[in-house]
């Protein structure tokens, strides 16, 4: 049950009895929720976990980029188990990202050094089938979500390449639903991302990132094949139906957050320890950590757009959660929450040093990163 409160900090966390978010204000009719109590924290650290994916009986399974693997972790007892290995031959993988629900306890992982989707089965087994990262056109894929019949979802934006200028350009891409059963290739709509320069003579080029801040469209995918896409200006919500259809929710009053010289050195930061970098150079793609950038020698915006890019996420019950925009100093993450109708209806704000990575049936999946870079994986009852 909910209990009114002030905001405060929180720093000893143990694994805690089942907590329910705290209630701590209301602003209009929208109230603030803080989660300020796991209800279980997994007792090992992880060194970048990218996907998380909860199964019907509350385990789950977790991809880590930096020690190469995917493992099945067990709340309740502590415990965890290797899901797979790494190489490059059937029933492998290597820098092993997203992990989406496919039907049952079916999940579809993101290989990315690999460059394919493999199925990971209900039994831990890793399927000797695989679909490579390319759609048959001759497209990147990257996935972005996979709603309850196990169609793929993804985006064409930041990609110059042959067929893709115009879009690029113009800074529009589409919205892709590729149905894995009868091929099928449907567009739904579309998003916005900064235009890019002009390509060179045989030139193709990937920018998929955080873009130093930069205005772009976020979305994510419901269950039900409804796709929730966060417009920049104005700040608001729309929603795609399953059919394409769109309805808009009324628009998000925000403080614009000014960019410091700590935010950039922050987004530095995140782009060595997180991102990810695909070369391509006489035919063969090499996936590698990108090198930490010169913050001096990139342009910024004065200020940031409302909301985070990548980081729409859908719940089971299909509301859309957005983290808001707040500066480096800020620990504490907010994230406002919209209905199936694009009204915001409240916002969530996390223990400091926390940060959303996933849901589940009724709790959601936070990673908390210590000073040391090792990242704890905590569970809270939504």
């Amino acid at each position: 049950m909910f209990r009114r409160t002030f905001l405060k900090p929180i720093v000893t966390l143990a694994f805690l009895a089942a907590a329910a978010p705290v209630l701590l204000a209301q602003s209009g009719s929208v109230e603030t929720v803080e989660y300020d109590q796991p209800d279980a924290s997994f007792p090992e650290p992880f060194s970048a976990i990218l996907g998380l994916r909860e199964l019907s009986g509350g385990q789950v399974l977790i991809s880590d980029r930096i020690e190469q693997a995917v493992r099945r972790l067990d709340f309740q007892r502590g415990s965890m188990e290797r899901v797979g290995r790494t190489g490059g031959g059937p029933g492998e993988y290597q820098m092993p990202g997203g992990l989406f629900a496919l039907p049952g306890d079916t999940t579809l992982l993101m290989d990315m050094g690999n460059q394919r989707l493999v199925a990971i089965l209900p039994d831990g087994q890793i399927s000797s089938k695989s679909i490579p990262l390319r759609h048959p056109a001759g497209f990147p894929i990257f996935p972005r979500g996979v709603d309850a019949q196990g169609r793929i979802y993804f985006d064409l934006a930041g990609m110059m390449m042959p067929g893709l200028e115009e879009g690029a350009m113009a800074g529009v891409a589409p919205i892709l639903r590729w149905g894995r059963s009868d091929e099928s290739l449907d567009t739904l709509g579309y998003v916005n991302f900064p235009p890019m320069e002009p390509a060179g003579p045989g030139e193709a080029r990937i920018e998929i990132g955080g873009g130093r801040f930069d205005p772009r469209d976020a979305w994510s995918v419901a269950p039900d094949g409804r796709v929730g896409i966060a417009r920049r200006e104005p700040y608001h919500v729309e929603w795609l139906s399953a059919t394409g259809t769109a309805a808009s929710g009324p628009a998000v009053p925000y403080d614009p957050v000014r960019v410091t010289r700590a935010d950039k050195e922050a987004w530095a930061d995140a782009m060595t320890s997180r991102g990810v970098m695909i070369q391509v150079e006489n035919g063969r793609r090499r996936t590698m950590r990108p090198p930490r950038p010169n913050v001096d020698n990139l342009d910024w915006p004065d200020f940031k757009p409302p909301f985070t890019a990548y980081t729409a996420r859908v719940t089971p019950e299909g509301e859309l959660w957005l983290e808001r925009s707040g500066s480096a100093e800020q620990r504490q993450r907010t994230y406002d929450v919209f209905d199936g109708s694009g009204n915001l209806v409240r916002q969530a704000v996390l223990l400091p040093g926390r940060e959303l990575i996933a849901f589940g049936d009724g709790v959601l999946y936070a990673l908390y990163t210590d000073e040391d870079d090792l990242q704890w994986l905590e569970r809270y009852k939504r």
